[in-house]
């Protein structure tokens, strides 16, 4: 027996009786309460479910994204101390090629050349091995740098075959002291460029440890 049989008996019980109209009005208001009642609880009993089906998903997307984040967080910590020590071999290595480069200046003979050019490749070797862990901006400056310290070497090179000539003239002590202003000149820009380059260092260094 369903809800309109109910219904059903209940109209032909009231007509039989008599003052249909009013207990009739009553009936419907009490039926309808208990329809709505139904209706609500339903409605309700389906909204909690749906709500609880929404905390679920959104727990399940909440424990994916903090994955990721650890995840992410656990990449830039290795990138970060990746970098630091990047940074730090890179000046260390172009800090030696300034010392052996002084020495040169200071006596330009084939030893200090020799010894120049072994650091002069071993940082440029060290640079392209950086490459993909130091900002590209930095990589441009070092690499402006490096080809300062090649035009030295070019440059003290021909001095040492200059001043090795077994007879020399006019022109040669010319070319010489030529030799020397290019070489004073390109000493004068990696120096400062080295300066340049620690500063920048040391502002990376810092974004890097913070």
């Amino acid at each position: 027996m369903n809800f309109q049989d109910v219904w059903n008996i209940i109209v032909t019980a009231v007509f039989s009786v008599g003052g249909a109209g009013a207990i009739i009005l009553g009936v419907s208001n009490w039926l309808g309460k208990i329809w709505a009642t139904r209706i609500q609880e339903k409605d309700r009993k389906n909204y909690q479910e749906d709500l609880e089906k929404l905390k679920a998903s959104y727990l399940n997307d909440l424990e994916a994204k903090k994955a990721e984040l650890e995840k992410s967080k656990i990449l830039f910590a290795r990138y970060s101390e990746h970098q630091f020590k990047l940074y730090n071999d890179l000046y260390r290595s172009l800090y030696e090629l300034k010392i052996v480069a002084d020495r040169l200046w200071e006596r330009a003979g084939r030893a200090t050349l020799q010894d120049f050019s072994k650091q002069l490749s071993k940082t440029k070797e060290t640079l392209e091995k950086s490459m993909l862990l130091i900002e590209d901006r930095h990589y441009e400056r070092l690499s402006e740098l490096l080809d300062k310290f090649s035009e030295y070497k070019i440059g003290k090179e021909k001095l040492i075959d200059l001043r090795n000539r077994p007879t020399s003239n006019f022109r040669d002590e010319e070319a010489i002291r030529d030799v020397i202003r290019n070489n004073s000149k390109y000493k004068e820009e990696y120096s400062d460029l080295i300066k340049q380059i620690g500063i920048l260092f040391k502002r990376q260094i810092k974004l890097v440890e913070d």
